[in-house]
Order: structure tokens, then C-alpha cells, then sequence
């Protein structure tokens, strides 16, 4: 894995933490976490994160 491809690793990993967090505490819905997660994916374009997704 290259160095751009772990800093896009890494933010994506970082920001669906987040998005998981608001989701626990009640400030996101399913529905807007899911479109979170789907904008994420579409921007960071991870390889881990991105096979997680799709088995998870």
C-alpha cells in the first residue's frame, strides 16, 4: 500500500468512526449514516475500508 492510498486508508477509517459515533449518540439517523458511509466510500475510494463494506 502506498502512502496516498494509507492517508486515503486512514481518513476513511477516521471519518466512519465519526459518523459511527453520531449514529451511537443519536445524531444521525440509519438512513443518513448509510449515505455517510456511501459519500465516504466515493471519496476516500479505500481498499480495506472498501472490502469491509461490502462483507460487513
Amino acid at each position: 500500500m502506498g502512502d496516498e492510498q494509507f492517508r486515503a486508508e486512514t481518513a476513511y477509517q477516521a471519518s466512519l468512526s465519526l459518523a459511527e459515533r453520531l449514529l451511537q449518540v443519536g445524531l444521525l439517523t440509519e438512513a443518513e449514516f448509510s449515505k455517510a458511509r456511501e459519500l465516504l466510500l466515493a471519496r476516500y475510494k479505500p481498499l480495506l475500508g472498501g472490502l469491509y463494506c461490502e462483507f460487513g
